[in-house]
């Protein structure tokens, strides 16, 4: 039976996935071409118009590919090619006309369609059919293949990026649009004051992708907070399983204090007393959080705590390792005002 072009996409998007060397050369040209690759219906027998170095990749690995196809999962194949299908019907217009629109601009980040910008890549706002979706183009085709895979292990954890469909083609992967704002966008003079259903929401969140092999990049940048739904979780990692749930946890810190300051400009005369005043201020929204926070996970979470010491102490213990305590008394100004929140942390035994 004659393969269609999904198809055949699936089985060389596998291929590449399992047998070519992450963020090589040969898998950054192979995935870039896998669509074109997927319209050769003999790979021993190739078009003559096709580019020469493109040619040596498919001469060089296209026994392999057959010995590998015949074995490779149903399962795999299915979900590959079901999401060429859906891209191609439903996505692949849009995106293409995205991308002319993001190229002819001189600074893509004045469109209205611009979301925000990681260290890996951009992502924009489309709408089909009255749904919205959050379309991320990475900075490489290998970065886009590697940030599918934990997507697809987070498919149907609530309050998680959820991936949708992509590209590897365009480095393109479409999202639902998590509800919400950027943590580090929201005010320091009006800010939000968190429920404790909602860290615990989030703490839960965390320890579910954990459990899945899942591990969150902290960057305050990757969580959005809405104040009916609670906080969503934006970028993600496969877990090496180098560090622990308890510093993963303890992590969340850096989202649930960060806040929008204003930026201080050291060439000011007053910068010092600037940035003096503003920590004072920063302090007495930290560590009221800090006391929520850990007061939540001492009665809700007491495992995770536990971990937390348990890491902790070894770190302390290895004379080549300096580390700095969770809350840092040594920069904290004295102030009669954060005196009952330092009693609680200390009661809390931080």
């Amino acid at each position: 039976m004659r393969k269609s072009l999904e198809q055949r996409l699936a089985q060389i998007e596998y291929f590449i996935d399992t047998h070519i060397q992450p963020f090589s050369t040969d898998q950054r040209s192979l995935l870039q071409n896998s669509t074109t690759i997927s319209t050769i219906e003999d790979l021993q027998n190739l078009p003559t118009d096709l580019p020469e170095n493109l040619k040596s990749l498919i001469k060089q690995y296209r026994a392999a590919y057959t010995k590998t196809i015949s074995k490779a999962p149903k399962e795999e194949l299915l979900f590959k090619k079901a999401n060429a299908e859906l891209y191609n019907i439903r996505f692949k217009d849009i995106i293409t006309t995205l991308k002319q629109k993001i190229e002819n601009t001189e600074n893509p980040k004045l469109l209205l369609e611009y979301l925000g910008s990681g260290s890996n890549g951009s992502a924009y706002l489309i709408e089909v059919e009255g749904v919205k979706y959050a379309a991320k183009f990475s900075k490489s085709v290998a970065q886009t293949n590697f940030e599918i895979k934990p997507l697809r292990k987070a498919r149907g954890i609530k309050h998680t990026a959820q991936l949708e469909a992509y590209s590897l083609e365009e480095g393109c992967v479409i999202m639902e649009l998590l509800p919400g704002t950027d943590v580090t966008q929201l005010s320091y003079i009006k800010e939000p004051n968190y429920s404790d259903d909602h860290i615990n929401q989030l703490i839960n969140t965390v320890v579910e992708l954990y459990a899945n092999g899942i591990t969150i990049d902290p960057k305050p940048s990757n969580f959005m907070y809405d104040p009916q739904t609670g906080f969503s979780v934006l970028d993600f990692h496969l877990s090496n399983n180098n560090t622990s749930i308890g510093d993963i946890i303890m992590d969340l810190r850096l989202a649930l204090t960060a806040r929008d300051w204003p930026k201080i400009d050291w060439n000011d005369r007053d910068a010092k007393n600037q940035d003096e005043k503003q920590r004072k201020e920063k302090n007495k929204i930290d560590l009221p959080i800090m006391v929520q926070f850990l007061t939540i996970l001492t009665e809700e979470h007491p495992e995770i705590i536990e971990d937390y010491w348990s890491e902790y102490e070894k770190r302390e213990a290895d004379d080549t390792y300096s580390q700095s305590p969770l809350i840092d008394r040594n920069n904290i100004e004295n102030d009669s005002e954060l005196d009952p929140h330092l009693n609680a942390l200390k009661q809390l035994g931080f």
